[in-house]
């Protein structure tokens, strides 16, 4: 059940807040492969909102180091 509403936080929360990305769509960026902030925002395009990643940089590059260890 915890398991599901982490899933259900990921989804709602906002990590890119210009471009409207979750944190469920950083995850799964990671999971399949992406390693660099520039890897993850090729591939959802958080960081290219109108801040230019001033807001996310830092949140996304957490969500990239906890991997494997906070979550999987």
């Amino acid at each position: 059940m915890e398991q599901l509403n982490q899933e259900i936080k990921d989804k709602l929360e906002k990590i890119c807040i210009c471009r409207g990305i979750t944190k469920a769509a950083i995850k799964a960026s990671v999971r399949n492969g992406k390693k660099t902030v520039e890897d993850i925002a090729a591939d959802t395009g958080a960081t290219l909102g109108g801040c230019k990643g001033f807001r996310c940089n830092a949140k996304i590059q957490e969500i990239i180091e906890g991997y494997g260890t906070e979550w999987n």
